[in-house]
């Protein structure tokens, strides 16, 4: 039993050994420690695990080289040069355990050199550590039975209370020693504020509690930082509030909760309307406040109702856990809404708050959280969409949309593939003489299967995903080989307008594509016109006017599209190389019949002429029409009067009939 008790001591203190080093090597793994100063510490704590009067728990390295020792003196030199040490580091580096080997030590008196010293040793591979002690049996027994003998001649009289002394005595050594294993089961289980006993003994066992209480505190301190670490992963780090991680975690239970009860609940997301506008306009800081300040807000306004959080960005949810009935989210939305929007005062600027809302309820749209998520935001981006500062529930009809619009990026992608995109060209008549003088290249999508696809329903998904740029290139390389081939033999330019989308130009390499177009099809720049909306130049950014004046550089010409349309801001029309207006045919359209809409081309036509600018009228359908803009000198014609959108080959063909004159529709 003695020898037995002696073993699992040293047992004992080799798995504290370890256990230190796996702390250590852990708070260095997490970041809070370098790997030197995690180390150090491991070899302190080890170092104060003293016990027999000067025994240790020894570190070496896979070499034997020593890494805590006697002294602080030995520590760095090899101990390889004993059976014994060889012996104990490869038995751990096997797997460790228990290892016999003969010794000699006087202990108490006694001299022992027969039986065998019992060591365990253990590796921690992350370090490359081998932790060791030894305990000499035979020592301890030859010097227990030599005292044993002592007693016997002086108490030989008293044999009984031997036995009870004898029995105390064994029960000291395993009573401390089952309180000390019993202390690192329950750490090991998890157990917290475990309480470490014979900590003030003088002898190894006190030696051991100690140690053992220093893993306690260091296993402490590793669960706090655990704690930490997983409060951060679930909240937010500017409003305190619960994030996105916490908004899955959270809407789960309650899903399923409410599936148990037969209830409902609900998910509502909010987003504040033209935040993007305000961050810029007041800074990031500014920013932030206003988030806070609508954390705050929905907080109050929510209460012990449901739990808030904040998604992403300038986007909050919260989720309601109990539905008596659906229709009453409804109205809580409301009362929610109207106690967030209002004014907030940042810095002495007082910043309307708007917010567009979407919102789901389970069961009654799904039972699957991320599909009551993926809901809620199908309606805010409906309410967004709606122009803002609204609210909208989920309705299936958005599933199908978000399915159609899925749908039809992929078959974008499908015929970019497949060569399926081609321009369709549209003549454009000098309204003096008659002649075709130039074309608009159309984008159009023909698919195999059904046919034209109207732009309508390709070009703004096309702008939204970013695939309009390689849409845009491929029509700006096509226009310019087609206008190659018009100007063959031509004396005069014949000039082919291709629309350039705002992304494809500030995105898409434009001007390295542009020149390559160039290059590649021997296409001259007076015989292309670039046409831009006038969205692009109300931006009022630089980058923009350096691109544009590059272009106009090149000696390309650059024409507004769809004039009129968009915005009243007309001082970029001065600030930018623009040389052509074209009137959008929702004007040109009613001239004939409305006076203010002939009032309106009239200005159009005269602002563009004293700017030194030519005109472009789109959408003539008669003849009564063409005269009149002819009247008021408008120089260019284009529409269905003359032409229809054609391939290549159907407009060069006409083009070859009649060079001078309108080409047959």
């Amino acid at each position: 039993m003695i020898n037995k008790g002696h073993i699992e001591k040293v047992r004992v203190l080799v798995e504290s050994g370890v256990s230190i080093a796996e702390e250590n090597h852990r708070l260095f793994k997490a970041g809070a420690l370098s790997e030197a100063e995690a180390q150090n510490r491991a070899r302190d704590a080890i170092r104060a695990m003293i016990f027999d009067g000067g025994a240790r728990v020894f570190v070496f390295n896979e070499q034997g080289v020593r890494v805590v020792s006697n002294t602080r003196a030995d520590e760095g030199t090899s101990a390889w040069a004993s059976p014994h040490t060889q012996s104990m580091v490869k038995h751990a580096l096997e797997g460790g355990g228990i290892t016999y080997y003969r010794g000699a030590r006087t202990l108490n008196g006694v001299t022992t050199s027969k039986n065998p010293k019992a060591a365990w040793s253990q590796s921690f591979a992350p370090w490359g550590w081998v932790v060791a002690s030894a305990v000499y049996l035979d020592d301890v027994r030859e010097a227990f039975l030599s005292r044993l003998i002592e007693f016997a001649g002086l108490f030989l009289a008293g044999a009984v209370i031997l036995v009870l002394v004898v029995r105390c005595i064994v029960r000291s050594l395993t009573l401390p020693l089952e309180r000390l294993t019993n202390t690192i089961v329950e750490l090991a289980n998890g157990t917290r504020d475990v309480r470490v006993s014979d900590t003030g003994l003088g002898n190894e066992i006190g030696d051991m509690a100690r140690a053992v209480e220093t893993l306690a505190r260091f296993e402490t301190e590793r669960r706090e930082l655990q704690d930490q670490l997983g409060q951060l992963a679930y909240t937010d780090q500017l409003t305190g509030l619960p994030n996105k991680e916490a908004l899955h975690q959270t809407l789960s239970k309650v899903v399923q909760r409410a599936s148990a009860r037969n209830r409902e609940c609900g998910l509502i997301v909010f987003d504040l309307d033209r935040f993007k506008t305000i961050n810029d306009t007041l800074g990031d800081i500014s920013g932030d406040e206003i988030l806070k300040s609508v954390a705050t807000r929905l907080k109050r306004a929510v209460g012990r109702r449901g739990v808030v959080g904040r998604k992403s960005g300038d986007e909050f949810f919260v989720v309601i856990p109990d539905l008596v009935k659906s229709g009453g989210l409804a109205s809580l939305v409301a009362r929610i809404r109207d106690k967030v929007v209002g004014p907030i005062d940042v810095a002495g600027t007082s910043v309307e708050i708007a917010i567009s809302v979407g919102h789901a309820i389970s069961p009654v749209d799904t039972a699957d959280e991320r599909c009551l998520v993926r809901f809620a935001d199908m309606a805010l981006h409906q309410a967004k969409n709606s122009g803002g500062n609204s609210v909208c529930a989920y309705s299936p009809d958005m599933s199908e949309a978000v399915e159609t619009r899925f749908s039809t990026e992929a078959m974008i992608n499908d015929g970019l593939r497949q060569g399926e995109f081609l321009p369709y060209y549209q003549a454009k008549v000098d309204l003096a003489s008659g002649d075709v003088i130039g074309a608009e290249a159309l984008c159009r999508w023909k698919r195999p299967e059904t046919g034209l696809v109207s732009p309508t329903d390709f070009i703004p998904l096309a702008e939204e995903t970013g695939q309009i740029v390689p849409i845009g290139n491929l029509m700006l390389r096509e226009a310019c080989a087609f206008a190659v081939e018009c100007n063959s033999g031509r004396t005069t330019p014949f000039v082919v307008a291709v629309n350039v989308s705002p992304r494809q130009l500030m995105y898409g390499q434009f001007l390295r594509n542009l020149q390559q177009s160039l290059e590649e099809t021997g296409c001259e720049p007076g015989w292309v016109s670039l046409e831009i909306t006038e969205s692009l130049l109300i931006t009022d950014d630089g980058a923009v006017m350096e691109t544009l004046n590059a272009i106009a550089g090149l000696g390309i010409e650059i024409a507004i599209d769809d004039f009129g349309t968009g915005y009243s801001a007309l001082g970029y029309l001065t600030r930018f190389p623009i040389s052509c207006l074209k009137i959008d045919q929702s004007f040109v359209r009613r001239i004939v019949d409305d006076p203010q809409q002939e009032i309106l081309v009239r200005a159009i036509l005269t602002m563009a002429h004293g700017l030194g600018m030519k005109v472009v009228a789109e959408g003539i359908e008669s003849q009564r029409v063409a005269d009149m803009l002819h009247a008021m000198k408008c120089e260019i014609g284009q529409g269905y009067l003359w032409h229809k959108p054609s391939p290549a080959k159907d407009f060069l063909a006409g083009l070859a009939k009649h060079p001078l004159m309108k080409i047959a529709s």
